[in-house]
């Protein structure tokens, strides 16, 4: 896949406490903007003097902190979490730039990506990236349940989960349509990987390959409460 950024994502203009824990200092209060890549990154390389984050007057901030946390499964490893103060709601941040370092699982640079798009603040999470891997792929084992035939794995803009920080559970299952190469729309038996970052995985009991994916609005919440709005997106095999 061609290594460019898929999203930056103003998803929260004050962090909570527990993003201490992520970056190992404290950034409680500080901007978070998760920006979502096409390839797997070195975490070896995730720094953040790799980054710098257009503001709305045209400065360039380096981040305090940089780090794919949470989201470290085997086949995660692609969201990497920007801190730092980064704008306002009146005065959000506009683009964000790798300016050097980072690198990809293969070692390729990312040097010079940059995307001039900022999802902004107020607005709700988009599936950015859907891709797909039989039930037994490595990294999946266990996340769904018996008689699972394959597995789409959903990347969002920023951390998801269901109103107010609840669970995903049976509203968001129901949510999620997935649109088989045979023609047939299915729903997933389950929704796997809910932990507090941006992957969730549909599992699916069809035979027929996975080819496209809709989720209804207003079911999926982001750390800031805000609910996606209506998500499509086509499916890709997926690289392990």
């Amino acid at each position: 896949m061609e290594p460019r950024i898929l999203s930056a994502y103003y998803g929260l203009d004050e962090l909570p406490a527990p993003a201490n824990a992520l970056c190992g200092s404290n950034v409680a209060g500080q901007d978070g903007l998760p920006v979502a890549f096409s390839v797997q990154l070195n975490a070896d390389t995730v720094l953040p003097e790799a980054f710098a984050v257009e503001t709305a007057s045209g400065d360039l901030v380096t981040p305090v902190c940089a780090t794919l946390r949470p989201a470290v499964e085997p086949l995660e490893l692609r969201t990497v979490l920007l801190v730092g103060t980064f704008g306002t709601p009146d005065a959000q941040p506009r683009a964000v730039v790798v300016v050097g370092g980072l690198e990809d699982v293969d070692g390729q640079s990312l040097s010079g990506l940059r995307l001039d798009t900022v999802t902004p603040l107020e607005a709700g999470p988009l599936i950015v990236l859907a891709e797909r891997f039989d039930a037994d792929a490595e990294g999946l084992a266990r996340e769904c349940p018996t008689g699972t035939t394959q597995i789409v794995q959903l990347t969002w803009e920023g951390g998801v989960s269901g109103p107010d920080g609840a669970a995903l559970g049976e509203p968001q299952r129901l949510a999620v349509s997935i649109l088989l190469e045979n023609g047939e729309n299915v729903t997933p038996i389950a929704l796997g990987d809910d932990d507090p970052d941006n992957y969730v995985l549909a599992c699916i009991d069809a035979a027929s390959p996975a080819r496209s994916v809709t989720v209804e609005a207003g079911f999926f919440h982001d750390p800031g409460d805000d609910p996606n709005p209506v998500a499509r997106i086509q499916i890709v095999p997926g690289e392990f």
